[in-house]
């Protein structure tokens, strides 16, 4: 045999399958990370966050006191910590999905309501459910009365499309 018919040895070839096999294994776990338990002064902070809809500074000073200075850059430092990031999103996405609505199947039930008044001659109630289908995807715009006055009339604004616009 020449030298030009024995196969190229590459690195790959020079390790053994013992030493192969833990390297496989390497390549096939994923690391996980673990961040330290919250304390009781963090576990508050996410529940005050979610509690004041996101306002910090409210969220600081319901946990840690009114008196407390800058509230608000050490609430930023506060969710700036990844275990307590991770804490908020877990219990805003519990609560969505216990709340079992969302716009889609709010919308989908106003239809459905809309399609059976119709069929059975209630178009009043057809005509409502389609009028609040429109609120609720925000074509419709309620407005509040003018001057106080008696007058019961509702503005409505319809948004179109135009062919012409960048975003279509």
């Amino acid at each position: 045999m020449t030298e030009l018919d024995q196969p190229a040895i590459t690195n790959l070839d020079l390790i053994t399958s013992a030493e192969a096999a833990p390297l496989a294994v390497l390549e096939a776990v994923e690391e996980v990370h673990e961040y330290p338990p919250l304390s009781l002064e963090e576990e508050t902070f996410a529940l005050a966050i979610i509690e004041c809809s996101g306002n910090i500074a409210a969220a600081y000073k319901m946990t840690f006191g009114p008196e407390s200075s800058m509230p608000l850059a050490k609430g930023k430092a506060l969710l700036c910590k990844p275990a307590i990031a991770l804490k908020i999103k877990s219990i805003t996405d519990a609560v969505q999905e216990a709340s079992l609505i969302s716009v889609g199947a709010h919308l989908d039930q106003l239809a459905t309501i809309r399609d059976l008044s119709i069929v059975t001659g209630q178009l009043k109630t057809a005509y409502m459910a389609e009028r609040s289908r429109g609120e609720a995807v925000g074509i419709y715009q309620k407005h509040d009365k003018g001057n106080g006055g008696n007058n019961t009339a509702v503005q409505i604004n319809v948004t179109m499309a135009s062919k012409h616009d960048v975003n279509i």
